[in-house]
């Protein structure tokens, strides 16, 4: 257990950190390849999206077609080829292939790896270990920035590129062949909640169509903060992109110490999904304060405040989904709900910076974050769904008991 727990550690540094820290090479390759900043983010955002899409097509061939272990080999393959074309692309057009292949490599990567370390750790210990696990993103966006920005300086965006590929390659496929999980193993599983059919399609269930919905809503909004903050610091406050640079570590590091504790916190608040839902209101409300910043200490105190809200969000979506649905059917449930995620990026980030160029840096980010906590109405009502199947679950127990 503690193998696969290293494992998904380092697929985390090396599958959502090469996404995060992805903006450092924006600038190089927006002179270098004569493009538009616009031109430049659509590079990133498509990468975003790919990843999503990746995850949903490794949760349908896991474990009916292919294993975990095999899912994670594959996609570090797609990641070294996706990441080595790139670095040697010379048009926008044929950027876009390569940070498809690479995106849909680190995202089926990421889920085989998160969706075999559920499936093997005990129900009651789920969160802090996968908490452990998802610390990898945080530790991944706070050193990888740097390692980036060094190698670019001194051998060129091209160069930093392929040694990122290999790199990421290497770890990937060190990490793969500790997600093996046997067939003939019974998948953990909640005691409240009947794990569903294989033949019933997730979105048959209105607990799983609620949480869909709350994943897009969520992340139509949710980038905001990170894809604005940068500008809005240089722009509005009139702060270095040192002191830019140093909101996003602090992000990161908040973030990470969140996670840390991730066990005891859900443990104290009674359940994942109590923490999953507080968080995610948190993070709309703190997100809607940015634009309420008015120096370098107010900024860093939001940063610090926000990467602590948003540390729950994603790193206990695959334990919320494990204690609402089971693990075993935890692929395609999973790869699913990131379809939301993905569509709510991709469509939400061109609006947000559509929004913060016409109508200004406030109402974008006060925009996005409302989107975010608005969502949180859709847990509600799984909640109220998910009580109302447990309390037919209970009743239909007791007649049988009766019967007998």
């Amino acid at each position: 257990m503690a193998k696969k727990v290293i494992a998904s550690f380092v697929n985390h540094v090396f599958t959502f950190g090469p996404i995060y820290s992805f903006g450092v090479f924006l600038p190089i390759m927006k002179a270098d390849l004569g493009i538009s900043l616009t031109e430049a983010s659509a590079i990133s955002s498509t990468m975003n999206t790919a990843q999503f899409v990746g995850s949903l097509l490794a949760g349908l061939v896991i474990p009916q077609r292919l294993g975990h272990a095999s899912v994670a080999f594959f996609g570090a393959v797609a990641v070294l080829i996706g990441l080595a074309l790139l670095s040697m692309v010379e048009s926008v057009y044929h950027a876009y292939p390569a940070v498809i292949l690479a995106g849909l490599g680190l995202g089926s990567s990421n889920l085989a790896g998160l969706v075999a370390l559920n499936a093997t750790v005990p129900p009651r210990k789920r969160a802090m270990l996968v908490g452990f696990a998802t610390c990898g993103t945080s530790v991944g966006t706070i050193l990888l920035p740097q390692f980036y920005t060094l190698l670019s300086e001194s051998l060129g965006w091209r160069w930093a590129m392929r040694i990122n590929a290999i790199t990421s390659f290497l770890f990937l496929l060190m990490a793969a062949p500790f997600f093996f999980v046997a067939k003939a193993a019974t998948p953990a599983r909640t005691q409240d909640v009947a794990v569903p059919q294989k033949c019933c399609s997730p979105l048959r269930d209105l607990r799983f169509v609620c949480w869909w919905i709350d994943m897009f809503v969520c992340f139509f909004g949710y980038f905001a903060p990170p894809t604005l903050l940068a500008d809005f610091v240089q722009t509005e406050l009139q702060l270095s992109a040192r002191e830019a640079a140093m909101a996003y570590t602090l992000i990161g590091v908040s973030a990470l110490a969140t996670r840390l504790c991730l066990g005891f916190v859900t443990h104290l608040c009674g359940g994942p999904r109590r923490v999953h839902f507080a968080s995610q209101v948190l993070v709309g409300a703190i997100a809607c304060c940015l634009p309420l910043c008015w120096n370098a200490e107010s900024l860093l105190a939001w940063s610090v405040l926000y990467g602590f809200s948003i540390g729950p969000v994603i790193a206990l979506v695959s334990v919320v989904l494990s204690e609402l649905f089971g693990t075993q059917e935890l692929a395609r449930y999973h790869g699913i709900s990131r379809v939301g995620v993905g569509a709510g990026n991709l469509l939400g980030v061109p609006v947000t910076g559509w929004l913060a160029e016409t109508q200004g840096y406030a109402l974008a980010l006060v925009s996005g974050g409302c989107l975010v906590s608005f969502s949180s109405i859709f847990l509600i009502a799984l909640e109220v769904l998910h009580r109302k199947r447990k309390q037919k679950a209970q009743a239909g127990a007791q007649v049988n008991e009766a019967s007998c």
